[in-house]
Formats: C-alpha cells, sequence, structure tokens
C-alpha cells in the first residue's frame, strides 16, 4: 500500500472514530487502527490534515503583479468561500507569465472562489467601463481615468464584501486543515505590500459610484455542503 491510499484509510478510520453514533468501542478501534497505520507509514497528524485540502490556480486577468483591486477581490472571494489566497505568478505561454491567485481550501470551496473571482471581475471590468464613458469622465487625461477606475472598483468590492461577510467563514477542522496544507505545501510564503495610488480631491465620488453599482453585483451558484453558499444579487441597503 502506497502513502496516499494509508492517508485515505487513515482518514476513514479517524472519520468513524469521531462519529456520533459510533459507540465507545468502536471508536476505540477505529482510532487505534489510524494510529497504527501511521506510525507503519510514517505518516504525522499534519500529513493527515493536509491531505483534505486543495489548491486551485487561476489568473488574475492583468500582465504582471496584479493590482490592488484585483487582490481585494481575490481576498473577497477567498474570505466567501473559506479558502486561503496567495498572489502568484501563471505561466501565460512559453515565453511570459501573468499575475495569478492560488486559492487554498478543502472540497470543491477552491473551485468556486477561482468562479466566483472570474464571475466578478468580469461584471466590474463592465460596469468600471461604463462609469468611465460617462461626460464627467471622458476627456479626462489617462491617469485621472485610472486612479477613478480603481476608486470606483474599491468600492465596488466594498459594497460586494458586505454582502457575503455575514456568512463567510470555516469550521475549525477546516481551517486546520487548510493551514496544515499551506505549512506543507507553501512553507516560506513572502507579504504583499500593494502601492496604491492616491485619492485626489476631485476622484471622491468614483469610489461611491462604485460602491452603489457594486450592490447589483450578480452570482448564484449551487455549492457542496463543505462550502459557504454565494448568492448575490440585487440591490441592499
Amino acid at each position: 500500500m502506497d502513502q496516499d491510499r494509508a492517508l485515505e484509510k487513515i482518514k476513514k478510520c479517524l472519520e468513524m472514530a469521531k462519529r456520533k453514533n459510533a459507540n465507545a468501542n468502536e471508536a476505540e478501534i477505529a482510532l487505534r487502527q489510524a494510529h497504527k497505520m501511521m506510525e507503519a507509514y510514517n505518516v504525522e497528524m499534519g500529513d493527515v490534515l493536509a491531505s483534505m485540502a486543495c489548491e486551485v490556480t487561476i489568473e488574475a486577468g492583468s500582465e504582471g503583479q496584479p493590482p490592488p483591486w484585483r487582490v481585494e477581490l481575490a481576498y473577497v472571494c477567498a474570505h466567501a468561500f473559506g479558502t486561503r489566497m496567495i498572489i502568484t505568478m501563471v505561466r501565460a505561454d512559453v515565453f511570459s507569465y501573468v499575475g495569478g491567485f492560488i486559492f487554498v481550501g478543502c472540497g470543491a470551496a477552491p473551485e468556486l472562489t477561482g468562479y466566483a473571482y472570474q464571475v466578478l471581475e468580469r461584471q466590474l471590468q463592465k460596469a468600471r467601463r461604463e462609469y468611465l464613458a460617462l461626460p464627467n469622465n471622458k476627456r479626462c487625461k489617462r491617469s485621472t481615468k485610472v486612479s477613478r477606475g480603481d476608486q470606483f472598483a474599491t468600492g465596488w468590492i466594498r459594497a460586494v464584501y458586505h454582502k457575503v461577510d455575514e456568512f463567510a467563514g470555516v469550521d475549525d477542522n477546516i481551517a486546520d486543515a487548510i493551514q496544515a496544507y499551506m505549512d506543507k505545501h507553501h512553507p516560506d510564503l513572502g507579504t504583499h505590500k500593494m502601492k496604491r495610488r492616491k485619492q485626489k480631491g476631485r476622484d471622491v465620488g468614483a469610489g461611491d459610484a462604485g460602491y452603489q453599482a457594486g450592490k447589483t453585483a450578480q452570482l448564484h451558484t449551487a455549492v457542496g455542503a463543505s462550502a459557504k453558499p454565494l448568492a448575490i444579487g440585487g440591490p441592499s441597503a
């Protein structure tokens, strides 16, 4: 038996030991068997926990390091589904890389986080373009447009965050599994410093406009039992 199969058997034994309807004798036998296999295959509890998590990598949608608003949107999606987010670079072709995100979680959560990011990113980009096409923004120089667009995006994301925060979070066992996976597969992560553009007085309204637009963000998806549901749609107070 290889270590992967041993891990699966160990997990089943541990689940059996924790089962509510299991009697004390059954739980003890299952636990003893799990410990015996862990010793035989040199498996630690951290390995067992780490095997419960997985990761998904997606492109951020921008060249180079993702700008702050993309990082914030990725964080909101990760927060909604109880995953951990890592900023990375993804190979676009043989010669180049683009910005990307890795989402770490349990079950379908990482895939759903990536899906949520891609759906919401498209909506945000559309709303941002429409805002910058308004008459008072059309004649602005490029740097002003970019600044206003970023402020709009930040406000839009803030509105979405308020919608998902009320049901976000993970159970302790899932949090432990994610941390064990991070310790095993991504032990040497650094910190990411985001450079924000300075907000000018004439750009103040862009954030408020983005917040109002973000209230109409749409994302409806069926999720597995191990992930929190995300259903965004329609205006909210």
